[in-house]
């Protein structure tokens, strides 16, 4: 599965410590301005940050006053002016995130840009991943591919591991496992903890390397011992779903998770709600004490899994309109998982005791969007328009959309897509096949004899083929397809 990185999130709009926009637009404008020409004057920029930049920036994440806030920002400001790089990038990745500074897109890529041409390798991943992702940025796989060979070939770690986890995974970029895999050995030797998990990801399912499940686990075990329980819990997870050994699995979690992988909490609660962690009565009564952790530890998803058992009645009575109350109080107090699960739930219906219903999805959609951030809210509307079309005519210009808004496209969207409407997801094949001389039937997005013999075919180059020889309509098989 592929992650994004993790980033500060900011939730319900903007920072109330940031200082107007307006003056923000307007110091922009003056420094943009005077830091050409104090470059064409200075000659070679710093590489170091000085002591005051580095205090600036601790002072940035200490919950300042206003007044604090406004002098942390001069001193970034005047010491990118300078030409100190280090500066330029810290101004650059918290003007383009909005983490704490309020957000202004156009002046941090600027900065940005300017330690780029000084050859800031922090700046190169900062940015390469950001294109990669297409977080505050519209996605750009060549220039996010350029950046972070760049920042690798400086020794920068974070864009060894990422642009190494890609070129194994394949999900954004051409397959170069070799290349992929010394990447990550690099990140590794330089005591990145990250690049062992991500390693033994990849080596556990499998995902574009030889699956080896002990030297996985060897991974694993090598970043807990630098304080990272991500690794393990992804493990436990594995074994949990497995149900071959419970008890080990809800070990490993544990671990995991009073090591800070707090997820872990989640996957706890997900396996006891299911009867995973000893089956039965014994396991569901373990829901209530895993979710409380979760909850305090601050994650999302708790709020998903009680909804899920107020809908399908798990341990209690099964009510629609409860289950979409439950959501909504929690997309409403701020939760991401809560208001994409709700809107998703509204798109899709649950063929019980919640109906479709495309309208209510929508107004979801528009009182969540500022949770979503814009590329997230388009891909909806984009889903949105596949479950509302019903023949062959109204799939054409969805799929048309989906083929070429290449901003858009991730493999999320391409599992949504089968979700909202399976026959547009096989219109979007039967194009790609016809192109590709698989195909000569009508596009009409019906599984037909034909379409489904092409699909089988494309289906043999993917990762796990076996599962070509279960069945080919499979949404996991269709939704990688679609996202090629």
């Amino acid at each position: 599965m592929l992650e994004k990185r993790a980033t500060p999130i900011r939730k319900g709009g903007s920072v109330t410590l940031a200082t107007s926009s307006a003056m923000f637009r307007r110091a922009g404008a003056v420094l943009a301005v005077s830091a050409l020409c104090f470059g064409a004057v200075s000659g070679v920029a710093q590489s170091q940050p000085t002591p005051e930049v580095s205090e600036a920036e601790g002072q940035l994440w200490t919950n300042p006053k206003p007044d604090d806030l406004s002098r942390a920002r001069q001193v970034l400001e005047t010491a990118a002016l300078a030409g100190q790089v280090d500066a330029q990038r810290l101004l650059g990745q918290h003007l383009l995130h909005g983490w704490v500074l309020e957000q202004d897109v156009e002046e941090g890529l600027m900065w940005l840009e300017k330690a780029i041409a000084a050859g800031n390798a922090d700046a190169e991943s900062e940015l390469g991943q950001s294109l990669l992702w297409g977080q505050d940025v519209p996605q750009d796989l060549r220039r996010a591919a350029e950046l972070l060979a760049s920042a690798a070939d400086k020794g920068q770690v974070a864009a060894q591991r990422v642009l190494g986890e890609q070129l194994i995974g394949g999900w954004t970029m051409a397959r170069d496992p070799e290349r992929g895999l010394t990447l990550l050995q690099q990140a590794i030797a330089a005591g990145d903890a990250e690049a062992h998990v991500a390693l033994g990801k990849l080596q556990l399912y499998g995902t574009g390397i030889k699956t080896d499940r002990k030297q996985a686990l060897a991974h694993f075990e090598a970043a807990a011992e630098a304080g990272n329980g991500h690794g393990l819990a992804v493990y436990g997870e594995y074994w949990m779903w497995r149900f071959s050994s419970p008890a080990k699995a809800e070990a490993m979690l544990v671990r995991a998770a009073n090591m800070g992988a707090t997820e872990a909490w989640v996957t706890l609660a997900h396996g006891a709600m299911y009867g995973y962690l000893g089956g039965g009565r014994k396991s569901r009564a373990k829901f209530n004490g895993y979710a409380a952790k979760a909850r305090e530890a601050g994650e999302d998803e708790i709020a998903v899994l009680e909804a899920t058992r107020n809908m399908w009645g798990i341990n209690m009575r099964a009510d629609g309109h409860k289950t979409v109350a439950r959501l909504t109080g929690a997309a409403e107090n701020g939760n991401v998982a809560a208001a994409k699960f709700l809107i998703e739930l509204l798109r899709d219906g649950n063929g019980l005791n919640v109906r479709r219903d495309l309208k209510a999805a929508n107004a979801a959609l528009e009182r969540y969007a500022p949770l979503l951030g814009d590329t997230q809210t388009q891909q909806y509307a984009l889903t949105f328009r596949a479950s509302a079309a019903r023949t062959p005519k109204a799939y054409a210009p969805v799929a048309m959309d989906y083929v070429t808004r290449t901003d858009l496209k991730t493999d999320w969207l391409a599992q949504q897509i089968v979700r909202a409407n399976p026959n547009v997801a096989f219109y979007i094949l039967q194009q790609r096949f016809r192109e590709t001389g698989s195909y000569s039937g009508k596009l009409n997005g019906y599984a037909t004899r034909s379409t489904l013999r092409a699909v089988y075919k494309a289906c043999l180059g993917l990762d796990h083929p076996e599962r070509c020889n279960d069945s080919v309509m499979r949404s996991d098989i269709i939704a990688d397809l679609v996202a090629q």
